[in-house]
Order: C-alpha cells, then sequence, then structure tokens
C-alpha cells in the first residue's frame, strides 16, 4: 500500500505547473517542478570555495610580484645607457683640435744672436750684410780657403705633432766660374744632437747663383722626430780657391699638433 502510495505522489508532483513551490514531505524540496529528495539544492549565492578563493587570480604571483618588472634589474641600472663608457668619454672624437706651433726662436735674426748658436771658421755668422728683410740675416761661407761654418739652435718637437713645416729665403752669390763643378755647398737641415744628419730640407751650391732672394719650403717626415729634441741647423763648406756667399733670413719651422 506505501508503494502505491508513493507513485501517484510523484505522478502527482509531476503534472504541477513550472515555477510553482510544490509541498513534499519532510525530506523534500520541490523547486520549478524539479523534486530534490532528501537534500536541500544548493543556495546560488553559496561559499564558492573555488571561485571566491582565486587562487590563482587574486594571488597575482606572477604578475603582482613583478619579479622582472619591478626590479628593474636591467632597465633600471642602466648598466650600458648611462655609463655612456664610449659617448661620453669621447675618446676619439674630442681627443684633439690640431695648433701650430713655431719651433724656431729669432728666425729673423732680427735679435741678433738670440736662440743660436754659432760654430765660424773666421767672422761672424748673423750679419747686417745683407738681410732679405729687416737689419739681420745669416752669412755663411765666402772663404778662399778650406773652412766650414754652422749656425745651430736645439728644439723640441711636440710629441703627437703632424706636420713639421720650414719655410724660409736663401741668396746665392760665387767667384766661381765653373759652371759644372760644386766646390762650395751650403745646407738646411735637422740633425740629432751629436750631429748625424736626420734630414736635408735645403742644398745650395756655387752652382745655385741667384740675383736675389728666393723662397724655399719644406716638410720633414715627422715620425721619427715627434716628441723628440732635434738639431736645426745651416752650415756651410767651401774650398780653397773662389769663393761663394750664402745667406739665409726669414726663417719659420712649424710644427702642427695636438695642444
Amino acid at each position: 500500500m506505501r508503494k502505491v502510495a508513493f507513485v501517484l505522489a510523484l505522478v502527482g508532483c509531476a503534472k504541477g505547473g513550472v515555477g510553482q513551490l510544490a509541498q513534499g514531505d519532510a525530506n523534500e524540496t520541490i523547486i520549478d517542478g524539479k523534486v530534490y529528495l532528501d537534500a536541500p539544492p544548493e543556495p546560488r549565492d553559496g561559499p564558492h570555495v573555488f571561485n571566491d578563493a582565486h587562487v590563482f587570480n587574486d594571488a597575482h604571483v606572477f604578475n603582482d610580484a613583478h619579479v622582472f618588472n619591478d626590479a628593474h634589474v636591467f632597465n633600471d641600472a642602466h648598466v650600458f645607457q648611462d655609463a655612456h663608457v664610449y659617448q661620453d668619454a669621447h675618446v676619439f672624437m674630442d681627443a684633439c683640435t690640431p695648433v701650430q706651433t713655431e719651433l724656431l726662436v729669432n728666425g729673423d735674426f732680427e735679435s741678433n744672436t738670440t736662440g743660436w748658436h754659432e760654430i765660424q771658421f773666421d767672422s761672424e755668422l748673423i750679419s747686417s750684410q745683407a738681410p732679405q728683410a729687416g737689419t739681420y740675416g745669416a752669412w755663411l761661407g765666402s772663404y778662399t780657403q778650406i773652412a766650414t761654418d754652422e749656425l745651430y739652435q736645439d728644439i723640441a718637437v711636440p710629441a703627437g705633432t703632424t706636420s713639421l713645416v720650414l719655410t724660409g729665403y736663401s741668396l746665392v752669390y760665387t767667384k766661381e766660374t765653373t759652371t759644372s763643378n760644386a766646390y762650395d755647398k751650403a745646407y738646411v737641415s735637422l740633425a740629432t744632437l751629436t750631429e748625424t744628419t736626420l734630414e736635408t730640407a735645403l742644398t745650395v751650391t756655387n752652382l745655385s747663383v741667384t740675383p736675389a732672394y728666393v723662397s724655399f719650403t719644406h716638410s720633414f717626415a715627422v715620425a721619427a722626430v715627434a716628441g723628440t729634441t732635434v738639431r736645426f741647423k745651416l752650415n756651410s763648406s767651401s774650398d780653397s780657391s773662389n769663393y761663394t756667399n750664402f745667406f739665409f733670413d726669414t726663417l719659420s719651422l712649424k710644427a702642427t699638433h695636438c695642444p
């Protein structure tokens, strides 16, 4: 009898309207015609054990910690960008603005022997005899016997010199009659302090006669002399017959270098 009554009750409930709450026995809850036996349905706004805890999303283990982005191990340290080892040091680009320095003292001889050393055979080598400009010039030779003259000064060539240029004027007058043999000679050169010639800028002889002063220019090789002290000199040699006069004036020796 209990079995039949139960079936009838179930069929009767199934015919109830949708959305109507029907009263069952003490252990039944009926919502929308659906029967839940022995336990009420889980409330819609329940604890949400999984969703509300947000174990992954709320903890933000990666995003909130910002292990990489917040620490800025690379970007904030700016090991390369802020150090500017190359750009700020300007080792190459800003290293040098070249300047020119005159290395000769009293190259126009107007202060007479100041700055010069004379090794003369006979008379003074700085003279008012025939200057190219001003009052004084250098006069070598003019002997009728075997003789030598030398006029020099020791100069310090700056380290880093990239150009060493000599300019000046020379005049040659001779009593020699030959047109083929150089008996009397004069030189303008750089030498070591022990008189070993490094480079000759000008050579004139009794065959180089000129009616007036002529200018000359010479660029010395700098690789061997930059950063050293060398001897700039004028020297002459004469034979024992007719004389030759060698005149020099308005000399300049300029070095281009980093200051």
